[in-house]
C-alpha cells in the first residue's frame, strides 16, 4: 500500500504483481475518498489485467524487477489524476484506461494532456521519454497511433513496454524521484501569483524544465499560459 500523498499506490513490479488485487483496490479507495461504485468497479476490472501484463514483462525482461507501477497519481496543485504510470527502461509510460472498446477523441486528448504537462513541468520527465497510452479495456492488440498517443488493448501493454528502447542515459526512474515534491513545478496562474505576492511578499521558485524553451516561458506569453494549455499546444 502506498503512503504517499501524491498517489494511491506505488511499488516495484514484483510487489504489484503478487499483491491481491483487492488490497490494491482498498489502497486506491483509501486515497480517492470520494470514489463511487462505478470507479470501484473500474479498478476491480482493470487491476487484474494490469497485473497479468506486468507478470508477462517480468518473465521476458530481466531488468523488470526494477520497474515500478504508480496508480492514481495526482498532478500537484491540481485535482486531475492519471490512472497508471509505469516507470520502465528509463521511460515514463502514462496509461489512461477506459472501460470500452473504442476510445473517444476526448479520451485520447486526456491522455495527451497528461503527458504534455509532465513533459513540460516535471523535472524528471523533461530529460527522458514520456509516452501516452490510451487503453480501452475491451479492445485487443495494438490499434493505432494518433499524434503522440498510442491506442491499444490491455493485452498489448506488455509488448509495448518490452519494445521500449534501452538507453544507458536513462536508468529506470524510482518512485521516490518521480513523486518528490520538488520535481513538479507548474507555472502559477496570474491569480495564484498575485495571491502569493500579496500574502508572502515573494513568489515560490519555478522550475520550467522543457517549458523554458516554449513560447509560454517568454515574458510576453506567460499570461497566456492557461489558454495555451487549453488549446493543447505541444511543448517542444
Amino acid at each position: 500500500m502506498s503512503e504517499d500523498l501524491r498517489c494511491g499506490w506505488n511499488s516495484k513490479f514484483p510487489h504489484f504483481r503478487s499483491t491481491p488485487s483487492r488490497f490494491i483496490r482498498e489502497s486506491l479507495s483509501a486515497y480517492v475518498k470520494d470514489a463511487g461504485p462505478e470507479q470501484v468497479r473500474a479498478w476491480d476490472n482493470s487491476i487484474p489485467p494490469l497485473q497479468n501484463e506486468v507478470g508477462e514483462i517480468l518473465q521476458s525482461d530481466t531488468a523488470a524487477p526494477d520497474y515500478s507501477t504508480i496508480l492514481e497519481y495526482t498532478l500537484p496543485m491540481e485535482s486531475r489524476r492519471t490512472d497508471v504510470i509505469f516507470l520502465a527502461k528509463g521511460s515514463v509510460v502514462v496509461l489512461e484506461l477506459k472501460g470500452k472498446q473504442r476510445p473517444s477523441q476526448a479520451d485520447i486528448d486526456q491522455a495527451a494532456a497528461y503527458v504534455r504537462d509532465l513533459r513540460c513541468y516535471h523535472q524528471e520527465c523533461s530529460i527522458r521519454p514520456v509516452l501516452a497510452l490510451c487503453v480501452p479495456m475491451k479492445a485487443h492488440g495494438y490499434i493505432s497511433r494518433q499524434h503522440d498517443v498510442h491506442i491499444l488493448g490491455p493485452d498489448a501493454v506488455d509488448g509495448f513496454v518490452e519494445a521500449l528502447p534501452n538507453d544507458p542515459r536513462w536508468p529506470p526512474l524510482t518512485p521516490a524521484a518521480f513523486l518528490a515534491e520538488t520535481a513538479y513545478r507548474p507555472l502559477p496562474t496570474l491569480v495564484q501569483a498575485a495571491r502569493e505576492l500579496f500574502e508572502k511578499g515573494d513568489l515560490r521558485p519555478i522550475r520550467r524544465a522543457r517549458a523554458a524553451t516554449d513560447r509560454s516561458s517568454r515574458p510576453e506569453s506567460r499570461s497566456n499560459h492557461n489558454s495555451l494549455r487549453r488549446k493543447a499546444r505541444p511543448c517542444r
